[in-house]
Formats: C-alpha cells, structure tokens, sequence
C-alpha cells in the first residue's frame, strides 16, 4: 500500500469525529499438499487479498472490508464507516511513523526451496511408516500446510500515526491414522508446526511422528473403557495446556472480561490459583507457532505474564476493550483475515514450568489419570464450565502407569481447576493448534509441563 493512498483515506475516514482510525492490508498465500487413502488426495494454494478499514469513537466501533484496493474503493468505504458519526474533525494524518518487525521469526529458507514432489515424497514417507505399523491401520491422512503472510496496518490517533510491516510464515505438518477391528474405529495424530520456512521440514522427524501416530490408534482399539468419578488427573506437557487455553486463557480475554462476563473480570491482584500455577501468554516466543513482531492492529507482541504464583497479574488487551478497562492493549489483538474485525486473542499460551519431574508427579500418585493427549472440547468462557476429551490416557496405580484406556471426558471449572494443581512439572513444551473465536480462526500456540490436578470429574464408564 502507497502511503500516499493511505493518508488520503485515513483522512476520509476521519473527517467526521472518529478519534482511532486503521487501515489493515492483508497479502497472504495458503499452500496444502495432502495424502489420503493411498493417493495425492489436495495440491491446492489460495490467495488472501485485501483491506479492511476500522474507525472507533469513544465506545463506538465501526468495520468495514473490500479485496478491492485501488484508492477510490478505499475511500468510498471510509466514507461509508465515517457516515457512522456526525462530528468534527479531531486527527489529520499528515505522515506516518514507519515501524518494521525485527526479524526475530523470519524463515531461513522460503517454502518454495522445496518442490511440491519433494514434499509429496517427504509426506509419503509417514505415510509409509503408518502402513507399516500394522495391518489394522486403514487410513493414513499426511498434510503439509504452509502459509506466508504478509501486513500492513496503518493507525492513526490523537497521539500519533504510524505504518507497520510484517511478515509471518508458518509451516505445520500433520500425520492422521485410522486403526479399524472388528467395526471400531480409533485415531492417533502427530501435528507440530512452528513460525518457520521449509527449514521446519528437516528438523521434523515426520516418520517417527507417524509412526507414533499409527501405534496410539492400533494400541486403543483393545483399551479397555475409562472409568468415571472423581479423583487425581495428571495433565501432560505440550498439547495438554489447551485445558488451560480453553478453560482459563479465553476468561482472561479483554472481549470477556470488558463485559464483565468471566469469572476472572475484577479480580487482579487477587488469588486465583494454587501457588505452583504461572501462567503466561507471549508472542514473542522465537518461531513460535502463535508468535509475531506484532499483533493486527500494529501493537508489538509481548511477554504478558496473566497469573503469577497464583496471583492474577494482568489481562490480555486490545485496544478497544482496553478502552472499556482503562487499559492499555497488550499486543494480542488478532483476525483470521481482513473480513474479521479484530479483537483481544491468544498467541502462545501456557502454564510455566515448575520443579517436578514428571516421573515424581506420576509417582506421587496412589490413583488417577494421566492425560497425554486431547483431541477436543469446549468451554463457556461466562460461566467458565469445560468439556474436554483425552484421546490418550493411561490409569496410574500405586505411582506407576498402568493400562491405557479410551478417551475420558474431563469436566469442570477452569477457575476451580486452577486452585487445584498441586504439582508442576520441569518439561514444559508448546504444541501448535488453531483457535476459533469472534475474530476467526488464527494460529495459536498452547502449552505446559506436566501437572496434577488433585481430583477433577471424569467421564467414562464404570
């Protein structure tokens, strides 16, 4: 985008009163090679173009978006947003301070030094593997999704008006297999992906991911049914911090607490949790998966500590909520594209390591559950009530792993969960997901060391 044609529409959109005005130009190519049933099932690449135009005024917000960016179809909807107030003129932009991301997560290769028959072959690999692993296997679905984005937001304020340019490359690779005997079906999946370019191929062991995959689907077929009641759950590290992204990390969004809707809303500086619980949302993590130089709306990306020892620190923020909070934005405010208008979102998230061993956790544990893995759920963030599914889980007796059972459903209150931990682990690892929220879905890192949670309610069977 010329700056020159972003003056002269930021100034159309400002012309009756609005005192925050934002231009957002999104460029962004969506690449999938997937495999399927024995074949190149999807070789496919999308193009996301276009511009949005955001104006607020006090409490008062107003969006609007075209793909078509030539000057005149950017005013005309500047025009139309500001049509939404009857003021006078407060900001004349007249240039913009420049900002730039610093590099910290740029690719060290472009996704395009690898062919798509390399990749295909790189896919076919897994596959193989999951084939392999057993004759049970039915199924074994590889995808490799790449994605290069590229943004400019411009801002413009009472304070000051600004461009800012970013790029984001993200590359994911997911191994899916399907066991099947006598009519049961179950899965296993393997899915990292970091902030990284075609590098992020070679540093992943695809295979023995897959190969892990397979073995978890085949090994659940003659699991027995999980029990049901209440007692001890050990959380795993990596992808088992959504339970706290869930339950916890969207109640501590600006967009809830604002409406005063979470549990959590006016209580900062109070105890919320267990004093082994710190827990942090940062986007400044190196290549990580949810990470950027900064967020949608041009703020850079932060190291926002929420809970620390259990005490409520701070919120997640954007700069519309923050004006409902008397709060000053975070660098968390995110959208799937320039059709979303953007609000308060995580980005890596995640309860920080703490002094166990997993192995002391598990061994402090007479009776439970250990929870590896989650493959779903849900959460209300106003009454902050959860549902979520174990797709790997295993009965601890006597302080030692016992028998894998199928998927337990745990249930409860991210609020009453927090208070509960009462053993944190040293490995704590993010693990790649996407979240769906009011503003689309975006890339969002969860994450966690090994914890306890001394009894939570478990769904099964008995």
């Amino acid at each position: 985008m010329d700056n020159g044609i972003a003056k002269n529409v930021l100034n159309a959109a400002l012309a009756t009163g609005a005192d925050f005005a934002e231009l957002y130009v999104q460029n962004k190519t969506a690449r999938t090679v997937e495999l399927n049933y024995k074949r190149v099932d999807n070789v496919s690449s999308r193009l996301i173009y276009g511009a949005g135009v955001r104006l607020m005024r006090g409490l008062r917000q107003v969006y609007g978006y075209t793909s078509d960016l030539s000057e005149q179809s950017l005013t005309d909807l500047a025009k139309k947003l500001a049509a939404s107030f009857d003021g006078e003129r407060v900001i004349k932009v007249t240039e913009f301070e420049e900002r730039t991301g610093n590099g910290m997560h740029a690719p060290e290769q472009e996704h395009g030094a690898m062919t798509t028959a390399q990749k295909i072959e790189y896919l076919k690999c897994g596959e193989t593997a999951m084939y392999e692993t057993s004759p049970l296997i039915v199924n074994a679905r590889c995808v490799a999704i790449e994605t290069d984005e590229y943004v400019q937001i411009y801002t413009a304020t009472q304070n000051t008006c600004r461009v800012v340019d970013d790029r984001r490359v993200r590359t994911r690779v997911m191994a899916m297999a399907v066991a099947s005997e006598n009519g049961e079906f179950q899965t296993g999946t393997f899915s990292p992906g970091l902030t990284k370019g075609a590098e992020f191929y070679a540093q992943t062991d695809f295979v023995a991911g897959a190969k892990e995959a397979a073995e978890d689907a085949v090994a659940l077929l003659s699991a027995p049914d999980c029990p049901s009641g209440n007692m001890p759950v050990i959380i795993g590290n990596r992808f088992g911090g959504v339970l706290f992204h869930e339950a916890c990390g969207h109640p501590l969004e600006g967009t809830a607490i604002s409406h005063n809707s979470s549990p959590f809303a006016g209580k900062l500086g109070q105890k919320v949790a267990s004093d082994v619980v710190t827990a942090i949302d940062d986007g400044t993590v190196e290549h990580g998966w949810g990470s950027a130089c900064f967020d949608d709306e041009g703020e850079p990306c932060t190291r926002n500590v929420l809970i620390e020892n259990g005490v409520l620190k701070s919120y997640m923020v954007d700069t519309f909520d923050g004006r409902r909070m008397n709060a000053q934005p975070t660098g968390a405010c995110r959208r799937e594209s320039y059709k979303y208008l953007p609000t308060t979102r995580m980005t890596n998230t995640y309860i920080a390591a703490g002094e166990s061993t997993p192995e002391e956790i598990i061994k402090a544990t007479e009776y439970g559950l250990y929870c590896v893995a989650f493959n779903g759920g849900s959460v209300n963030p106003t009454t902050d009530k959860f549902n979520f599914t174990s797709s790997k889980t295993y009965i601890v007796k006597n302080g030692k792993l016992d028998t894998l059972v199928k998927a337990a459903c745990l249930v409860g209150y991210g609020y009453d969960v927090l208070t509960k931990i009462d053993m944190v682990g040293n490995d704590a690892e993010l693990a790649a997901g996407m979240c769906g929220a009011a503003s689309g879905s975006v890339a969002a890192a969860a994450g966690q060391p090994t914890l306890r949670v001394r009894e939570m309610t478990v769904g099964g069977k008995s």
